[in-house]
């Protein structure tokens, strides 16, 4: 979602106006879920997806006309009927897709945005569906449009615990309310030949990658132009030393020993991390984990640990290692999710 925001905030900043398409509803199977989204630009081009198929393009159809008229409109979609037997989709659910222009004017409130979510800082983004008017919501403050105090505390409270788009009326007036959460972190602890791959895989499946290690000509911005952060360790008995990674973390052990697996397994073992992968044999887990539990750690510390890594794809080579990580980090972040919904 990121790096929609990121073309969004381009295209805002020449002075061009955007249609944006958001999946606001969803029941049954579906080809993406609610929160999807979608751009289309002045020049015909487009970014992000709600699902392909006819679905995708009655949605393109209607933001060219969302971008000529300015007007928001909701479409539906029954994929239980001719449509999905029209477009070939077996899906049988169905969704409503919320399409709106963002006028340049915005611009200022979505870099504010950007800024925010940059800092780990959870945002709602209110949208009068008549008006067009857009707010957004910070935690002690809002930006943008002003609101009724009766608008913005029933949008709070709506938008405390929601993971997808909600819609709310209030005194006649409706609107669409749109959580933007930061993009989960991911520490990666070790430069090497698996760390790469994994974090340009990572990165494009929406996890904020940072890497670090303790060689300088391992740990460089040229190796990982991908990473938020790449960072050089005096060692690793301190590498994740004042980082509070909370349940939405997670951290990825690929070193280059046992000796520096084992220090970064019981750094990562002291933090609340919601995913803890370590490569390596069994054998290897084995000899690292009798030294952990002579060390105080626990058998229920040990059990947060995935470890071989990744899920059991047949992966050998680094590309095909870090696909298995990070199916396995995307696996762990769902249910995350689907546990907080």
């Amino acid at each position: 979602m990121q790096q929609l925001l990121e073309l969004l905030s381009q295209r805002l900043a020449a002075g061009e106006s955007v249609a944006s398409a958001t999946i606001a509803t969803h029941e049954g199977s579906t080809p993406r879920s609610a929160g999807s989204k979608m751009l289309r630009f002045r020049d015909g081009k487009m970014a992000g997806t709600v699902g392909g198929g006819l679905v995708e393009a009655r949605v393109l159809e209607a933001s060219g006309e969302v971008l000529q008229s300015g007007a928001a409109t909701l479409l539906s979609f029954d994929l239980t009927s001719e449509l999905a037997a029209g477009a070939d989709m077996i899906c049988g659910g169905r969704l409503r897709v919320f399409v709106e222009r963002i006028e340049p004017s915005d611009a200022a409130l979505f870099r504010e945005l950007a800024g925010f979510l940059a800092r780990s800082v959870r945002c709602l983004v209110l949208v009068d569906r008549a008006k067009g008017d857009r707010s957004l919501l910070l935690p002690d403050e809002v930006l943008g449009a002003d609101l009724h105090p009766e608008i913005e505390r029933e949008a709070r409270n709506l938008g405390a615990e929601i993971q997808a788009p909600v819609f709310l009326e209030q005194g006649g007036d409706r609107w669409f309310l749109e959580p933007w959460a930061p993009a989960e972190p991911l520490v990666i602890l070790g430069a090497g030949h698996v760390s790469r791959p994994t974090a340009q895989v990572a990165a494009l499946a929406g996890f904020c990658v940072s890497v670090l290690d303790d060689r300088p000509e391992f740990a460089s911005r040229e190796r990982f132009p991908e990473a938020q952060e790449v960072g050089v360790l005096g060692d690793f008995e301190t590498c994740l030393t004042g980082r509070d990674l909370g349940p939405e973390a997670s951290v990825v052990i690929v070193t280059r020993g046992h000796v520096h697996d084992k220090t970064a397994l019981a750094q990562a073992l002291r933090t609340r991390a919601g995913y803890i992968g370590m490569i390596g044999s069994r054998r290897k887990r084995q000899a690292i984990y009798e030294r952990l539990l002579a060390e105080g750690f626990t058998q229920a510390d040990l059990e947060r640990v995935h470890c071989p890594i990744g899920l059991d794809i047949g992966a050998e080579t680094p590309e095909e290692i870090a696909v298995s990580i990070v199916a396995e980090l995307i696996q762990a972040r769902a249910r995350r999710r689907k546990g907080a919904a």
